[in-house]
């Protein structure tokens, strides 16, 4: 009876075991696909205007993305010892340069769906969660890969890829160049964001390229 009891209880721990990460990984697949058919439905939005547009995509922007956690990582290492004030200027401009981006590589979708294909686990609370967009003006289905980090039970987009590219590890191998190419002054990628940010410089056929 014993031996019943302890197979039934190493059954239990288990499932245990392997059920957190199945919930996660369902949770973050239920996640981008609420939160990116909302950004679609935000864009395809023909009752607002270019600025309200705007406005409302980058609150989206805001809400289901971790900004400080990836200006952070854009800034590689040279966030290590930055100014705080410095560092929360980059922060803010980041925040408006990147909203430009995602709505830029999807500012072309009007009337597209998405699909959640599945998702495979990093490490706990880390995954990346694939999807294909399809309909609308698009001629082929467009395959977007979604990383989800998950603290304290939120969720957080930490990076995106579209066309192949990992639109935040694109910008810190740029936003990194131009910040050593200025002996390390976090205030020259400062300025070349505002400037892209000005001039609407977001060519998502160049990776959302930032180099000087």
């Amino acid at each position: 009876m014993r031996v019943v009891q302890k197979v039934i209880i190493a059954a239990f721990a288990a499932v245990a075991v392997w059920a957190t990460p199945v919930l996660a990984a369902q949770q973050d697949e239920d996640f981008v696909r609420v939160k990116a058919n909302e950004a679609l439905a935000i864009l395809a939005d023909d009752t607002l205007g270019q600025k309200a547009k705007a406005d409302r995509f980058r609150s989206y922007v805001d809400e289901v993305t971790d900004v400080p956690r990836v200006a952070r990582f854009v800034l590689g290492k040279y966030a290590r010892g930055a100014d705080p004030k410095q560092l929360a200027t980059f922060t803010e401009v980041f925040r408006q340069y990147a909203s430009s981006v995602y709505e830029s590589q999807l500012g072309n979708f009007g009337g597209e769906t998405l699909k959640v294909l599945g998702s495979k686990d990093r490490k706990p609370g880390d995954s990346v969660v694939s999807s294909v967009i399809s309909g609308g003006q698009i001629e082929e289905p467009l395959t977007v890969y979604w990383r989800i980090r998950t603290r304290n039970g939120q969720q957080k987009v930490l990076d995106v890829q579209v066309l192949g590219i990992w639109l935040a590890l694109q910008q810190r191998n740029e936003i990194t160049s131009v910040i050593a190419n200025n002996g390390g002054d976090i205030g020259a990628a400062i300025a070349v964001l505002n400037n892209k940010i000005a001039s609407q410089d977001f060519d998502a056929q160049e990776g959302a390229s930032i180099s000087n």
